[in-house]
């Protein structure tokens, strides 16, 4: 995607939950509030999602932006065969929409950006209290920006796909009386393939002279720095179908000559459904 974060350090507010993440705790609990999938079984969540975004972008000069933002995500956790590699699958997708304006009168810009996250993992810890999942991913981010600043490209479109790693934790526990369960997820990718073309390099120029290798940049940590933190917490409503949760997504990177990154903090309110999977010839 396209455009940093208005805080010094946006990484500072998710050490706790990064924590939780890939720590297994104890705790007691009396009955399985939430599990992982059998064999051919899917759990998945739909969830309307609403918050803010922030961005910061270095064309002409550093502006920043921010606004609110309303959107949509899936989550679902699936069960492979019990002897291969990997037993679980779990997959992430996202689509944003977030207005935003320059707080200094540097005008305003329109983000549209989706996401999808495909994990394969296999347990680490996996007990009546916690479940521990680690594994490779795969991941595609995709944002469409329309920037009043940009005279050259004023729609700009910047994205990745790359490998990385998930790690995805559960924790089963009670609260007065009520047995709970707390869940989060983090996606960080490492290597892969971003598009991301310089201001001054029209789109109709690229097509026209097929100069499409200016855009295409290798990335890694060093130079689009991205990650994807959920938190949810599971509730003994309506048999435990109940999902809130909270998503951070942040993308920085200094790819097509120029310094740009996007975030966004929203909350979710989702409703899961299990699924189970016939096996072909059955």
């Amino acid at each position: 995607m396209t455009v940093n974060c208005r805080c010094s350090n946006p990484l500072i507010p998710l050490l706790f939950s990064v924590i939780l993440t890939v720590v297994p705790l104890q705790a007691r609990s009396q009955r399985t509030v939430w599990s992982l999938p059998d064999y051919n079984e899917t759990v998945r969540t739909w969830s309307v999602a609403f918050g803010n975004a922030f961005a910061r972008d270095t064309y002409l000069s550093a502006s920043s932006y921010d606004g609110w933002a309303l959107g949509f995500e899936n989550d679902s956790w699936t069960g492979y065969r019990p002897y291969r590699l990997f037993k679980y699958g779990r997959f992430h997708s996202n689509l944003l929409f977030s207005p935003m304006k320059n707080r200094l009168g540097g005008g305003s810009t329109m983000e549209l950006a989706g996401s999808e996250h495909a994990a394969f993992l296999w347990p680490a810890v996996k007990s009546s209290m916690c479940d521990l999942l680690i594994g490779p991913a795969i991941l595609m981010d995709l944002g469409v920006l329309y920037n009043q600043q940009n005279s050259n490209n004023p729609v700009t479109l910047e994205g990745y796909l790359g490998t990385g790693f998930c790690v995805d934790n559960t924790f089963r526990f009670s609260l007065f009386r009520y047995d709970m369960a707390l869940q989060a997820t983090l996606y960080l990718p490492l290597a892969g393939i971003g598009f991301a073309p310089d201001y001054d390099q029209p789109y109709w120029y690229m097509y026209k002279y097929s100069e499409y290798g200016k855009a295409i940049h290798l990335i890694w940590p060093f130079n689009n720095i991205a990650l994807t933190h959920q938190i949810a917490l599971v509730l003994p409503i309506r048999g435990d179908r109940l999902r809130i949760g909270y998503t951070f997504d942040y993308t920085n990177n200094s790819l097509g000559g120029h310094k740009r990154s996007v975030g966004n903090n929203m909350f979710t309110l989702g409703y899961t459904i299990i699924f189970q999977t016939k096996e072909w010839g059955r």
